[in-house]
């Protein structure tokens, strides 16, 4: 039987305005990138900027899991009024959006809702993997 590990969020220098979150095929992991998320934009006056990010990471750590069998890490940074949410994952395919499906069928709105909600997204591969990131605008001045 394998001994179940808690993994820290690690952060950078500038805390405030970096996070890090290994995150691994595991119940509860996205609840915790959410977790995460809110926490880190606890500062942001908009609720709703930060219900859309929670949104994002979730389906951002939702596809990781569905597609590519396992999220790596979660990076969060804010810079210049935006926040960029990147996740790493082991596969090399690109994230192929499509048009949201008949409506009694199931999933396929994660990179939709990126492409709506998002001021920007993409992907870049990285190592035998690929990371998968957008950028939300944060409103005013937070921290």
């Amino acid at each position: 039987m394998a001994v179940a590990r808690s993994h820290p969020v690690r952060t950078t220098q500038a805390r405030s305005r970096v996070r890090l979150l290994p995150l691994a095929d595991r119940p509860g992991a996205i609840a915790e990138a959410r977790t995460l998320t809110a926490d880190f934009l606890a500062d942001v006056p908009d609720p709703m900027v930060v219900a859309d990010a929670v949104l994002l990471v979730s389906e951002l750590v939702g596809n990781a899991l569905r597609h590519a069998g396992s999220p790596g890490d979660l990076l969060l940074a804010r810079a210049d009024g935006l926040l960029r949410m990147e996740i790493t994952d082991s596969s090399p395919r690109p994230p192929r959006p499509r048009p949201p499906q008949e409506r009694d069928e199931t999933g396929g709105l994660g990179l939709y809702l990126l492409a709506r909600l998002a001021v920007r997204w993409g992907w870049y591969p990285l190592g035998p993997g690929k990371a998968v990131w957008c950028e939300l605008r944060l409103p005013g001045r937070t921290r």
